[in-house]
């Protein structure tokens, strides 16, 4: 009996780990595209406006934040699977040092874009209620998608969805 309790739990355990690793992605249902204009780790300014024909997944994120580091790896992966195509991903850092991030991102390796909102102020626009949180905008430059909690983006339905966001973008390479 004791034994079958704890397997219970372990299963339970489990599935619930499974579960927060997958969070649903969502129809975006926020209204107009908020503008997005931010300066990434190496100085440029990044404006989404400017990546139109492109597929963006957006990523809020913040290195105290453990699904955000738990996360990051997989949208490292799916980036490189992307890799050739119309597709960028801008990691949005809510709100810490620039000593703080490049410091965290050198550790994790990781050679996505790296934004920096240190005063928050994109947050409002963009609803974002909790971390991690990813938006995905579509080549048209219209939020299509959003997802609250971790995920592996970089299988299962989250790849399956940017590789169908993908195949939308006139002349994209498959």
């Amino acid at each position: 009996m004791i034994l079958s309790r704890a397997f219970a739990l372990i299963v339970l355990g489990f599935a619930v780990t499974l579960a927060s690793a997958n969070a649903p992605i969502k129809p975006w249902t926020g209204g107009a595209t908020p503008p997005f204009e931010l300066s990434a780790l190496d100085g440029r300014k990044v404006d989404l406006a400017a990546l139109r024909g492109r597929v963006v997944l957006i990523n809020y994120w913040a290195t105290w934040c453990e699904p955000c580091r738990e996360e990051m790896p997989a949208i490292e992966r799916l980036r490189a699977k992307m890799k050739g195509r119309p597709f960028e991903v801008l990691a949005v850092n809510y709100g810490e040092s620039e000593e703080r991030v490049s410091s965290f991102v050198a550790k994790l390796n990781l050679s996505m874009p790296i934004l920096l909102d240190p005063y928050k102020n994109s947050v409002a626009a963009w609803k974002v209620r909790g971390l991690p949180m990813t938006f995905l905008v579509d080549f048209r430059g219209r939020v299509r998608y959003w997802s609250f909690g971790e995920r592996d983006w970089s299988e299962g339905e989250g790849l399956e969805l940017v590789r169908k966001m993908v195949a939308e973008v006139p002349h994209a390479r498959r």
